[in-house]
């Protein structure tokens, strides 16, 4: 998965001189490094390693942060798959935009089941990213997970209560400048989940707006995952997570989180804080 995404690197719009690709390894023991090497002479590509004290995603990020050079850190999980102008499209936010912002790419093909993974397989090619993605467009159950709150705020979800709901690290970016007092925190190191919202928590709360980048389109190449036991420690950090912050927006989140729906805390947030302004006394 990791040849996959950067070879979506490769065939990108820009100059490959414009931005640099750095590979954050978390302490695997696989050909992660020789995989990385074997694209020295298309990408101007950096390797960093970290020891192997278990999964420690929120980590192995800041570890790219810290090791990168460039004014924009383009957060892409291996297995991520970007359409040709997906890196031209985040600059171009960064450059347009008169006020700190973080932008959160679309992925087509995520899912939380594995129930359409031989189906998107079929549809994806690799070669081709641009027309897998025109495919996948024209099926709604390979829409971005969270289209339909994406649809119901009209894409515009940069002064929701909660933008950082849908701030996830497989596919976002930020200025650098901005992750100088904001980076991922460890203590959500050796379980799965959390550590990017709350990292987007962090910077809705510094006064980032937090937006949807539509155009810059991704897929999410299909690969087996465990929902059950990633999900319990999803509640584990969440629950870090609430303590930590102890606001409306987070006690709803955890409240919701083991649900079977992807619940909207916005709508939620919003209807709540209207009935306590309603019901206050005169």
């Amino acid at each position: 998965m990791l040849s996959y995404t950067l070879q979506s690197l490769t065939m990108q719009s820009v100059s490959k001189e414009l931005f640099e690709v750095i590979v954050s390894d978390d302490g695997s023991l696989d050909n992660t490094k020789l995989v990385t090497d074997s694209f020295s002479k298309v990408l101007n590509i950096k390797y960093v390693y970290q020891e192997d004290y278990g999964y420690r995603p929120g980590s192995a990020r800041n570890n790219g942060i810290e090791n990168s050079s460039g004014k924009i850190c383009l957060f892409v999980d291996s297995g991520i798959l970007l359409g040709e102008d997906c890196v031209r499209k985040h600059i171009e936010f960064h450059k347009q935009r008169n006020c700190d912002s973080a932008a959160i790419g679309y992925i087509y093909g995520f899912e939380e089941n594995d129930y359409l993974s031989e189906e998107l397989k079929q549809i994806i090619n690799i070669s081709a990213i641009n027309s897998s993605i025109s495919n996948l467009s024209l099926n709604p159950l390979f829409l971005d997970i969270r289209e339909t709150q994406y649809k119901k705020y009209n894409y515009r979800i940069e002064d929701l209560p909660a933008p950082w709901l849908y701030f996830w690290g497989g596919h976002l970016s930020i200025l650098k400048k901005n992750l100088e007092f904001h980076q991922f925190d460890f203590n959500y190191d050796g379980k799965w989940g959390v550590e990017d919202n709350d990292l987007g928590y962090q910077l809705h709360q510094y006064g980032i707006k937090i937006c949807l980048l539509r155009s810059a389109e991704s897929i999410h190449y299909p690969h087996p995952k465990i929902k059950e036991a990633r999900h319990l420690e999803g509640y584990e950090n969440c629950i870090y997570f609430n303590k930590k912050f102890n606001s409306l927006e987070t006690q709803l989140f955890l409240d919701h989180f083991l649900g079977s729906d992807f619940v909207d805390i916005n709508e939620l947030s919003i209807k709540y804080r209207n009935l306590l302004v309603n019901s206050a006394p005169i």
